[in-house]
């Protein structure tokens, strides 16, 4: 599966989807970073990105014929120039399965997300491939956004589910800062509880402490990246 995750909005969280959503459960696709000014999944800690521009669309179109799954985050600053580039080819929109689009409560951001879908579906997208992603939601989708789903409810030019989206969490930037995965955190096998009450240095006492919460907060967390993932792609 060939997966586009783009926006012509920035800060809602593309590289966050590619990078914690979607790469974790396409481990062997290739990953594509098409940014220029803001931050890439290399800037979270992900290995083996390959970064290019957007107006290189011929290029990646070598590169995904080499490979059976892909994963292509598009940045705003080059979203632009892909569209342009991408239409000089044939067919071109057909390279992907899906394209994916997170879209946040923030009415700048779900306006220029449905107006990502329009640019798609322009290009000739069906709308069984163009998939809208809510993201840093606190409680119900469909309540923090209604606009995008009476948009798909109206329009039928895309597909949105109330099962496929991300929570707001702080544990986002903690991970960012680390540059750590869920599974890095999650699964390192240590039980920072027990050290933190053995521990007799104060300081790294509160040190496991913090440890213990960080992984407590991610857990939940990275189940809802499970669900969000399997409604999402199905």
């Amino acid at each position: 599966m060939k997966i586009a995750v783009l926006n012509y909005s920035g800060s809602v969280g593309k590289t966050v989807a590619a990078h914690h959503l979607l790469k974790p459960r396409m481990p062997d696709a290739a990953f594509f970073s098409v940014e220029t000014i803001n931050q890439s999944a290399s800037d979270l800690g992900a290995s083996e990105v390959f970064q290019l521009q957007g107006k290189k669309f011929g290029e990646l179109l070598e590169a995904l014929v080499l490979e059976e799954d892909a994963i292509v985050d598009i940045g705003a600053s080059n979203i632009e120039s892909f569209f342009e580039s991408m239409s000089r080819f044939s067919d071109s929109e057909r390279e992907f399965d899906l394209y994916v689009i997170p879209v946040t409560p923030d009415q700048k951001a779900w306006q220029e997300s449905l107006k990502t879908v329009e640019a798609l579906s322009n290009i000739g997208v069906e709308a069984g491939s163009i998939r809208l992603l809510p993201n840093r939601i606190v409680a119900a989708p469909a309540d923090e956004i209604p606009a995008i789903f009476n948009y798909v409810k109206k329009t039928k030019k895309a597909r949105i589910s109330e099962d496929a989206y991300l929570f707001e969490s702080e544990i986002y930037g903690y991970l960012a800062a680390k540059r750590m995965s869920f599974t890095e955190l999650i699964d390192d096998g240590i039980d920072y509880r027990a050290l933190a009450k053995s521990e007799t240095d104060s300081e790294k006492a509160k040190d496991y402490a913090r440890m213990y919460r960080w992984k407590k907060l991610a857990i939940p967390v990275r189940n809802n990246l499970d669900d969000a993932y399997t409604a999402l792609v199905a």
